[in-house]
């Protein structure tokens, strides 16, 4: 059993390393084999294809991802601070794994449109956050959804620079400079 699970995270680790280079379409389910050091039968053990691999990666992080906002949610008080937390853990989690960052920018097009509600999706913890906050008088009165965008954007930005070598050094400790950006950028939109 522990030999079953170590090829199934060689081979994710490899398939998140490669999306993200090349996207899911570049890659081959030999390339993903070879990267993992793994047969393509032991590959097939575990997923019936490569777009069922990269769907599985894509939502077991993004729900993960929605499920660690939500405990930051409920775990902080407030609007900036709530907003902060998040920033911070969008920047830590672009610093421990940018591949995983990278795939989830360019895998989201053609996962999300076919996912249903999910009750902790990342975009809809940090609606309710800025609803909550706009509702306290804590940030200005927007629309949530908008509101949540540029949140969203600031921080994909940050990474998408970093990606592409036009900002460099670790996130994290610009952390709290975005959420100060990001919050901003909400109450701008008032």
């Amino acid at each position: 059993m522990a030999r079953a699970v170590g090829v199934k995270r060689r081979v994710e680790r490899a398939a998140v390393d490669l999306f993200a280079e090349r996207g899911s379409d570049g890659v081959s389910i030999a390339d993903i084999a070879a990267a993992a050091g793994v047969s393509q039968g032991a590959l097939y053990r575990h997923y019936r294809s490569k777009d069922e691999l990269a769907t599985r990666l894509f939502l077991d992080a993004y729900r993960r991802n929605g499920a660690e906002l939500a405990a930051i949610r409920a775990a902080q008080n407030g609007f900036a601070a709530r907003i902060a937390a998040m920033v911070a853990h969008f920047c830590a989690l672009y610093d421990r794994d940018a591949a995983l960052f990278r795939f989830l920018l360019l895998a989201q097009h053609a996962v999300l449109p076919k996912l249903g509600d999910e009750p902790n999706a990342p975009a809809d913890v940090i609606v309710r956050t800025v609803t909550e906050g706009s509702a306290a008088g804590e940030a200005a009165p927007v629309d949530p959804a908008l509101g949540a965008a540029v949140i969203m954007g600031v921080v994909l930005q940050a990474a998408t620079f970093h990606l592409y070598g036009r900002v460099t050094g670790p996130l994290a400790p610009r952390a709290p400079a975005l959420a100060r950006a990001a919050i901003a950028a909400v109450n701008a939109l008032g």
